[in-house]
Order: C-alpha cells, then structure tokens, then sequence
C-alpha cells in the first residue's frame, strides 16, 4: 500500500536547508543595510559641504559669528553644527540675510537636530581664521569646510577609523 505524504526525515531536511538559507540571507541584508546607511551619510555630507560652499561664494565669508570670524577653528561641537544648520536652512536672518536657502535637509531629524542614519548629527568643521586648515577626528584637512559623521563609529564601539563617513 503506498502512502501519499512526506516522511518526518525528508520535513526535517527541508527545515534546515529553509535554517541555512534564512541565515545567509540575514548576513547579507545586513550588510546591504550598512552599506545603504554609508552612502546615504554620505550623500547627506557633500550636501552639506555643498551648502557651505554655497554660502561662502555668496557672502564672501563661512557661515560663523561674526566674533569667530579670523579667530580660532570652528570645531565639531553639535550646537554649533546645528547653529550652521541652520543658517544654511535660511532660518538665522542675521548671519543669513537674504534668506537664500543653502540646504534642503531630507534626512532623518530628531527633535529639529538633523542627524545621520544612526542618529548622530553631523559634525562640521570651518576654518574661520582662514589658515587653510581645520582639525579633523583624524588629523588636520587642508579645507575650508569639512562634514562627517561619527555615528557609525560610534555605534560600532571600535578605534577603526575607517567607521568614519568624511567630506574629504
């Protein structure tokens, strides 16, 4: 008499072919999703570079107080990032007076801050005393602008330098 059917062995077998097949897919979605986040960071960084480019051509200075200007580099603290954010985005009247709008932010913002794919906000780096340098996490940039992200880095709690997303 012959059964229709499978047996219980050959269920098992397509269990863990399924098993095997669903890991190896999760690795490699993974890493797409890092990848993706990479270069939307990046994307969102010669944005903002951009701008700031922008901005100088326009007003023969970079996008910093007046009472910075030709004194020390403008360094990579997150209020001040969010303050040149804001004036790209045309919303200081006084350091921005025509209003012009340097950047459209479509990322990710939490509370207002524009922050990268994992959540940290950007850093800017600006040379306000015009040495043709700034500091970087990594060393010093012959530039009047520089932008990264350090929210990779961050999240993967390493010394790799490599996690960092750079303008330059």
């Amino acid at each position: 008499m012959k059964k229709n059917g499978f047996t219980l062995l050959e269920l098992l077998v397509v269990i863990v072919i399924l098993g095997l097949l669903i890991t190896l897919g999760s690795k490699s979605l993974r890493a797409v999703k890092r990848s993706a986040k990479r270069t939307k960071a990046l994307v969102e960084i010669k944005s903002i570079e951009t701008a700031l480019n922008a901005y100088q051509n326009k007003y023969g200075k970079l996008p910093a107080p007046k009472i910075l200007q030709g004194r020390e580099d403008l360094e990579d603290g997150e209020e001040e990032s969010q303050d040149t954010l804001a004036i790209l985005m045309a919303e200081d009247s006084l350091l921005n007076p025509a209003q012009l709008v340097f950047l459209e932010t479509q990322g990710s913002s939490v509370a207002g801050v524009f922050v990268d794919p994992w959540g940290s906000q950007y850093k800017i780096l600006l040379d306000t005393d015009y040495d043709g340098f700034v500091d970087g996490p990594v060393g010093s940039i012959r530039r009047a602008v520089a932008v990264y992200s350090d929210g990779l880095y961050i999240l993967m709690g390493s010394a790799d330098t490599n996690d960092f997303i750079l303008s330059w």
